[in-house]
């Protein structure tokens, strides 16, 4: 049984705490470090730049990495170049995240728990699609993960997918990347019809966030989401990171897609 395990992403953490497994995890980055549930864990750094010499440390048996992740790569080079027990993970789309579980549900030995889990996620999945039903096209929404340069999404992203399940369409669906850098005028020809704000860093609480900025940007004033003013700030926990937690932005998403779909 691996008893010594290292997270290096809040995702990974969640799932861990979702099989129950809060008493073999010895080491986690900051973010995971203040999640609810969270134990006395060695913090082996911020989730974009773990230390591999502390993770070292802590002898583990089991080091688990998300290779989507920025500065992945060279903390997985260096963790082999240590030999230490690596579980690399590529989580991008939605469903990935039930992939996730069942792989970390084999390696801690937790494969029964794993598949009552998955099952309950597809569950929950069904009923959230059911509230989701529609009619016509596909509300347009263009969702910004940093404001300067424009950082948005592509098709191959786990909120995309969210999108399409909250009956949406991603202003960007047909550019086949997770995230990418685009123009202010891209955005206003595509013309979207709700934007939906998510700043990497910005946390969970929207009061420091002005949507007035948002409103008056150069050019925007024709288009459609701020005629409309649907301008909604996303909380960062929600959808910043593959985990469990993903069924609550679902969640949201389904109401603020809803809600903008009623003022077209």
């Amino acid at each position: 049984m691996k008893s010594r395990l290292v997270s290096c992403a809040p995702s990974t953490t969640e799932i861990l705490l979702l099989l129950g497994l809060a008493e073999r995890i010895v080491g986690v980055d900051a973010v995971s470090a203040a999640l609810p549930g969270a134990g006395p864990w060695t913090v082996v750094g911020p989730w974009d730049n773990v230390d591999v010499g502390k993770i070292e440390a802590l002898k583990p048996d089991l080091v688990i990495i998300t290779d989507t992740v920025p500065g992945a790569d060279a903390v997985i080079d260096h963790a082999e170049e240590l030999g230490l027990p690596l579980l690399t993970l590529h989580s991008e789309r939605f469903d990935d995240l039930l992939a996730d579980v069942f792989t970390i549900g084999a390696e801690t030995g937790e494969e029964e728990a794993a598949r009552a889990i998955v099952a309950e996620m597809h569950e929950r999945a069904k009923r959230l699609a059911a509230q989701a039903s529609h009619v016509g096209e596909p509300l347009r929404v263009y969702v910004e993960l940093f404001p300067n340069p424009f950082v948005t999404i592509g098709s191959q992203n786990w909120i995309a997918d969210m999108l399409k399940k909250a009956g949406a369409v991603n202003l960007f669906a047909d550019i086949p990347n997770p995230t990418f850098v685009t123009e202010n005028q891209e955005i206003i020809d595509r013309d979207p019809e709700a934007v939906f704000i998510c700043w990497a860093g910005q946390g969970d609480d929207p009061s420091g966030l002005d949507a007035d900025s948002i409103l008056t940007r150069k050019g925007w004033q024709g288009m459609s989401a701020v005629r409309r003013k649907q301008v909604h700030f996303l909380p960062e926990s929600l959808f910043n990171f593959p985990g469990p937690r993903l069924f609550d932005g679902l969640e949201l998403l389904i109401r603020l897609v809803a809600r903008a779909g009623a003022e077209r």
